[in-house]
Parts: C-alpha cells; structure tokens; sequence
C-alpha cells in the first residue's frame, strides 16, 4: 500500500529559505509589536499572525533580510489594529515587567531589572501618549534600525516626508520625557 502523499501544489515551495527568515526576523517583529503595543501577550499573537501570513505570501516576498519590510508591514498594521480595538473598549493592559524583561539581554540582577523597569516604564509611559503612527516610526527606526528606506517602503511614505515625521515623533517624545521630569543623562 503506497502511504499517503499531498499533491505538489500543497507541498512547501521553499520551506528551508521560509524558516531561515523566520529565525531572522521572529525577534524583530516580536519586540516591535511588544513595544508599540506594550504588551508581550498581544505582541506574541501579533507576530504570529504575521508569520502565517508571511508563509501565505513566501511565493511573493523576498526571504531572509528581504522580507524584514514587508514583515514588519504586516505587524505595523496588525498592531495599529489591536490598538485600534483597544481604543474601542476591546483593550490590554500594559505590561511594564514583560518590557522591562524584554529590555533586559539576559542580565537578569535584581538591580539590573529594577533600573530597567523604572526606564522601560519612564519611555513605555511617554510612547503610550504619542500617536500609533508616531509610536511606531520611532520604534521602526530608533530600537529596530530600519534604514529610513525601508521605512518608507513599510509606511508608503515619500523619504522626504518621513524623515519629517520621524524628527516630530522625536521631539514630541522627548517633550514627553522632560514633562515626566526625565531628563537627559
């Protein structure tokens, strides 16, 4: 008795290059869901739902370091959607310890966690107060190093534009930060 196979049409075009940009990505698009959403629950179901669409679209997206804009795209969107729904009643909470953890690199001291807590939780604070799309450029460009390219591809923005709107978010942070009494080091 021959054992059961699936059709060619079913099988993975490209399974190998799919998962290596998987374990590429996956903690980039995590930790920017985390902090724009400010939770890492939320954050974990965001990333995941991208990853599922990243495999119904591997036909079309560049794999590896390729397809960080495109992920980062998707999760952009599926996060100002959660943020949109938490808007209308259907909310999350916060989670400052989860950042704080996030944050951490594996230094896991008491002392080390406290100062990164009362840090994550100063920023976490003042990017809650800014607009998504502020929010989410400035996480795009300052914790996860996206070229202001790619972040324009991400954003459908002209260059010129986004480099603006990026320098407000900085500002409008930073005014943030000084009326919560932080002040630069």
């Amino acid at each position: 008795m021959q054992p059961f196979r699936l059709p060619a049409v079913f099988w993975p075009v490209d399974a190998a290059a799919y998962q290596e940009t998987v374990l590429l990505l996956k903690d980039t698009v995590f930790s920017y869901a985390a902090y724009l959403l400010g939770n890492a629950e939320e954050a974990r179901d965001v990333t995941q739902e991208a990853l599922v669409r990243l495999w119904e679209r591997r036909d079309h997206v560049t794999p590896g370091e390729g397809a960080r804009p495109w992920l980062v795209r998707i999760v952009h969107n599926l996060a100002l959607d959660r943020l949109r729904a938490a808007r209308n009643g259907r909310g999350f909470a916060v989670d400052p310890d989860g950042l704080a953890a996030l944050a951490a690199d594996g230094d896991t001291s008491p002392d080390r966690r406290a100062a990164l807590r009362e840090t994550v939780e100063a920023i976490s604070g003042a990017l809650a107060l800014l607009a998504p799309r502020d929010r989410g450029v400035l996480l795009m460009r300052d914790v996860h190093g996206l070229r202001y390219d790619e972040m324009a591809e991400v954003l459908g923005l002209p260059l010129g534009t986004l480099k603006s709107v990026v320098h407000r978010a900085r500002e409008r942070l930073r005014e943030k930060l000084l009326a919560a009494g932080v002040r630069p080091a």
